[in-house]
């Protein structure tokens, strides 16, 4: 099962600027954060370098020193990893070998799932360690997170009928009782391998979604064996889940979503970060950025669409769900750190919790300009990770 995390954005950026030193007393004796990467090509190896030197700004103004590494550079015998670092007087990554930190804070991301694949038994053995604790636990595919909030009876209204596809067969009996239905991968990201299915009159298909390359497509097919054949080539051996298609566009056909940020600061108590919204292309089927979407601050843009009570009532339930879904999931699952919760509204205000993923971005809030959220959700997992940090020196978290 591939995690259902959304690669980071390039975030090396001409707006995104390094945030100022704070001008606050180090701890002489800092403590280590570990950060796991995959590996990329370049040097340093691996993406959210911006995101990495600005956590790494912060963690030195809480005593805290930040390294990265790939769970693939660990030297069990010795209990060392290759670690990189980014030196604030310098200006520059520098490399050098260290011991395992006591805290790891997972960004990996994967491709697909062959890149997970060549990854879990590296990041298990470390995970598995009785000396290395995880600031959160990341979660698992789209339809494990679904049955972890089902079992709570007040989320689950908010959450589409989602059932796991195995043949054409599936497809055909969703679309009898329907009409028009989403697919998509369990474990992909960015709206890549999303499609969405409408039963025509005569037997016929129209389907519109977007490629693993991420890119748009619109096609008709002429029959029901049309359709089986199409669906057996796009799925191919990945794992897929069938929904309700919800038209969670504008009236003027834009697609749209919220990202909802959540986190734990110091007090270990949930606290939303921010909220934003993401729109796409007219008569598009994703608002992700990576397909061609933009960001909006979120509350003008849910007043001019939904005015009056019903924004209210929407407020109401993001509002709540941004409390619970945390609670629910923590619960079932285990230490979490962050989630980023994406929320869709249809035309009649009804709120839907569409996913949920335990690496959540920050890149929406510096194209909505929030530049007060994004510091604040760096500062967040530092502030936590401290927390556990001393916990560990003390014998307990």
């Amino acid at each position: 099962m591939v995690p259902s995390y959304p690669l980071p954005p390039k975030e090396d950026d001409p707006e995104v600027q390094p945030f100022r030193e704070e001008n606050t007393m180090k701890d002489p004796t800092p403590k280590t954060l570990g950060v796991i990467a995959c590996k990329e090509q370049g040097t340093p190896p691996f993406q959210e370098t911006v995101y990495l030197k600005q956590l790494t700004r912060e963690g030195r103004a809480m005593g805290i020193r930040l390294i990265v590494f790939s769970p693939k550079d660990i030297d069990w015998r010795r209990r060392t990893v290759s670690a990189w670092f980014w030196d604030l007087n310098s200006g520059k990554w520098g490399n050098r070998s260290q011991a395992i930190p006591p805290l790891v804070y997972d960004r990996c991301y994967y491709r697909d799932s062959r890149h997970y694949r060549t990854y879990k038994p590296y990041v298990t053995q470390l995970a598995q360690d009785s000396d290395v604790q995880l600031l959160g636990r990341p979660l698992g595919g789209k339809l494990q997170t679904q049955e972890m909030l089902e079992k709570n009876a007040a989320i689950r209204p908010y959450l589409p009928r989602t059932l796991l596809y195995r043949s054409p067969e599936d497809l055909k009996s969703a679309l009898n009782l329907s009409g028009s239905i989403l697919i998509k991968p369990n474990g992909g990201s960015h709206g890549r391998g999303v499609a969405a299915i409408f039963a025509e009159p005569g037997r016929s298909y129209r389907v519109q979604g977007r490629t693993r390359n991420n890119r748009g497509f619109h096609i008709r097919l002429k029959t029901e064996r049309a359709l089986r054949d199409w669906i057996l080539r796009f799925t191919g051996s990945a794992r897929y889940l069938i929904q309700p298609y919800l038209g969670l566009q504008t009236e003027d056909g834009r697609p749209f979503d919220l990202r909802i940020l959540v986190q734990k600061g110091e007090d270990h108590r949930w606290v939303t970060t921010g909220m934003a919204v993401r729109t796409g292309k007219t008569h598009s089927l994703t608002s992700n950025i990576h397909g061609g979407g933009k960001a909006e601050r979120a509350i003008p843009f849910l007043t001019a669409h939904f005015p009056g009570r019903r924004l209210s009532g929407i407020l109401r339930s993001i509002r709540w769900l941004a409390e619970q879904v945390p609670r629910q999931i923590e619960k079932e699952h285990g230490r979490l750190a962050e989630l980023g919760l994406d929320i869709g509204i249809d035309r009649q205000g009804r709120v839907w919790l569409l996913e949920v993923n335990s690496k959540p971005g920050r890149t929406v809030f510096l194209l909505t300009r929030e530049t007060d959220v994004r510091r604040r959700s760096i500062q967040l997992p530092m502030q936590y990770a401290r927390t556990l940090l001393n916990g560990l020196v003390g014998g307990s978290v």
